[in-house]
């Protein structure tokens, strides 16, 4: 892969994702698409940032830029069609793009190998696990497009939610849950044992604050580990949970295991 693919794959996204917008008769949906944009492009960013700081070679590089910039190009489609960016009340985001992808001969010019690492990219950036019998350096991509993805979500989530910068909004964002007391044993249970949950364990805000803490157990890279440190990503979290001793406690084992992997 060259620079003037790149130039091509950022053209081609800024046409496909334009079509998407209601040039202001919709504007929910101007704000969703924009979300989304947004986000594609911090992504990229991101793991551009976490690439160069893991010294890989130009041509990684490129391969990483193109994977957070695609990686949820299924997105638009997915709100287009359905109004919503819950999967389970649509379809897989991932596997829409990843079919998006490949339908549209997108990626022509690079080689198999190249097509096969982005469009895995795309389809596993979403999994709860990633397989463990794929080939390393498909693995390799998608820990760097899992990490970089989670950083840009915790800004979006902390930013667009927990402050409540744009109250109209909130729905887009799909975090419809109750704000009620208690939290789930199971997501305590998942963090004591440095393993993130499923999100069928969610059942109100709390707990899926908690499974945000949680996600710190599937970053696989130090520098991931120390932006999230830097940009007190956690801290910003815990400070919307109830003040208890357990969690007091939860929060002091999480904050741990990032301060020893950020070294």
């Amino acid at each position: 892969m060259n620079r003037d693919h790149v130039r091509y794959f950022q053209s081609w996204f800024n046409d496909y994702v334009s079509d998407f917008y209601s040039k202001g008769q919709d504007p929910e949906k101007d704000w969703a698409i924009q979300l989304k944009e947004e986000h594609s492009r911090k992504v990229r960013e991101e793991i551009i940032l976490i690439s160069h700081r893991l010294k890989l070679s130009e041509n990684d590089i490129l391969i990483a830029e193109v994977l957070g910039l695609f990686h949820d190009i299924g997105r638009f489609y997915q709100y287009e069609k359905y109004r919503t960016f819950r999967d389970d009340l649509s379809e897989d985001h991932a596997k829409i793009g990843a079919r998006i992808v490949a339908n549209s001969h997108t990626l022509k010019g690079l080689t198999e190998v190249e097509k096969n690492l982005i469009t895995k990219g795309i389809l596993y950036h979403n999994i709860h696990k990633l397989p463990e019998n794929k080939d390393p350096r498909c693995l390799f991509f998608c820990k760097l497009l899992r990490d970089a993805d989670k950083l840009d979500i915790w800004r979006v989530i902390i930013n667009h939610y927990y402050k409540e910068q744009d109250h109209n909004h909130n729905s887009v964002l799909e975090l419809s849950l109750p704000d009620t007391s208690g939290y789930s044993n199971t997501i305590l249970n998942d963090i004591y044992a440095g393993q993130t949950s499923s999100s069928s364990a969610i059942k109100n805000l709390n707990d899926f604050r908690l499974l945000q803490i949680g996600w710190v157990y599937d970053i696989n890279f130090y520098p991931t580990f120390q932006e999230i440190k830097k940009r007190n990503y956690i801290d910003e979290i815990a400070s919307t949970l109830p003040e208890t001793q357990e969690l007091k406690k939860v929060i002091k084992i999480v904050e741990n295991y990032l301060t020893l992997n950020s070294i």
